[in-house]
């Protein structure tokens, strides 16, 4: 029993196993910096949308035009960038969204048993803006980033996760969402929006790469508990 305690209480309140069960904390943790490499090299596009700054040829610069880097740069006349832009299916920004959708996933697994109902929310999003973007090729990105919102909220609640991670997701997320998203379709392009989505681009920048490391830090915990736990289990039978 006291063995029993003692493991218990290393893991911490949120770092159990048990709580873990589901999709794991490592192929979360791969996914969130794959996304990072990604939306870096993304933003290499955003760089480029300053006049007469250098931008990236070859195989890298399909990967310069995901949704937010268009987003950014219809609001900067100078890259002549058209709102219309955003009306096609890119796979690259269907391959963010299944990727992320693994990431959501294995955050729930984690977060789920300190707000089940909103955790799941959280991951389904992605998983429904999927079809939905195939079908209309416009909706279905902005899932991603209430996704990031909501999850980061929930981090607050857990010890799982920092609170950085855990504020520095809900910036980057609420910026492009209310200053990008939503106002790049109500308003007209403009330089303050173009620099809203520029700060929540960086904001994104920092929460993935965060959010990746601990997610890893979260499968070693777990994989050293289940250790721990298996000379027991042994012994026992």
């Amino acid at each position: 029993m006291a063995h029993a305690t003692s493991t218990s209480s290393s893991t911490g309140r949120g770092n159990s196993p048990d709580r873990h069960r589901g999709l794991s904390p490592y192929l979360g943790g791969a996914a969130a910096l794959i996304l990072f490499l990604v939306f870096l090299i993304g933003g290499t596009g955003i760089v480029s949308s300053i006049p007469e700054a250098p931008g990236l040829e070859g195989w890298f610069a399909p990967l310069q035009r995901n949704w937010l880097v268009i987003l950014f740069q219809v609001n900067v006349p100078s890259s002549g960038t058209q709102a219309d832009s955003l009306t096609t299916l890119s796979p690259l920004d269907l391959a963010i969204m299944v990727v992320f959708a693994v990431m959501s996933l294995s955050i729930y697994a984690i977060l789920r048993r300190i707000a089940g109902l909103w955790s799941l929310i959280a991951a389904s999003l992605p998983i429904l803006g999927i079809p939905v973007f195939v079908m209309t090729a416009t909706a279905g990105r902005s899932a991603l980033l209430l996704s990031g919102l909501i999850v980061s909220a929930v981090m607050l609640r857990s010890d799982s996760f920092g609170r950085a991670c855990a504020y520095t997701g809900i910036a980057a997320s609420a910026i492009l969402f209310f200053g990008g998203d939503i106002a790049t379709a109500i308003f007209r392009p403009s330089a303050p929006i173009a620099a809203l989505i520029g700060i929540g681009y960086l904001l994104w920048l920092i929460w993935l790469p965060l959010l990746g490391l601990r997610l890893f830090q979260l499968g070693s915990i777990r994989r050293e508990a289940l250790q721990q736990r298996s000379p027991g289990s042994a012994n026992s039978g």
